[in-house]
């Protein structure tokens, strides 16, 4: 794949979150990865962490994102960064899809929730340096996770 992907290129597939599911498109680099993800009304994923950096952009709709112990409520045009390492997880309280867009650094090219149809954004001839590969990880079915308080700000 050369450094330009015709969007309609990028085809769009299902990411299973654990208890949920959200549509996405992705694309990768050397050093980061980028996913434009429809989440649809009453999405809850589980509590996860990723050894890379995430920073996001509402585009459409809105969006609880929860950080261990702190709620942030996103309406379209807002952006968060979530720390690497960083427990959090997401709920689309409102009764209407959003749209986030997410870039992760290094990226999640070989992760294995996105490492089957992620588009590779790499030139002719190049070889890829990748800054690392991180992946999702949730936190095991039998370890407990509150989510109380950081949920109890989302009223």
């Amino acid at each position: 794949m050369p450094l330009h992907a015709v969007g309609d290129a990028v085809t769009e597939h299902i990411v299973d979150m654990g208890n949920t599911t959200f549509s996405t498109k992705a694309v990768y680099g050397n050093n980061s990865s980028l996913m434009v993800a429809t989440r649809p009304a009453g999405y809850h994923s589980k509590p996860h962490f990723h050894d890379c950096e995430q920073l996001n952009l509402l585009q459409e709709g809105e969006l609880w994102v929860f950080i261990e112990d702190r709620a942030f409520h996103l309406k379209a045009g807002d952006f968060l960064r979530i720390p690497e390492g960083k427990i959090h997880w997401s709920w689309n309280k409102s009764g209407k899809p959003c749209v986030l867009i997410e870039v992760h650094t290094p990226g999640l090219h070989a992760d294995p929730l996105v490492s089957g149809f992620a588009v590779a954004l790499h030139d002719e001839g190049e070889t890829p340096r990748y800054l690392g590969s991180p992946s999702n990880r949730f936190l095991p079915d039998d370890e407990e996770y509150d989510t109380s308080v950081a949920e109890n700000q989302a009223g």
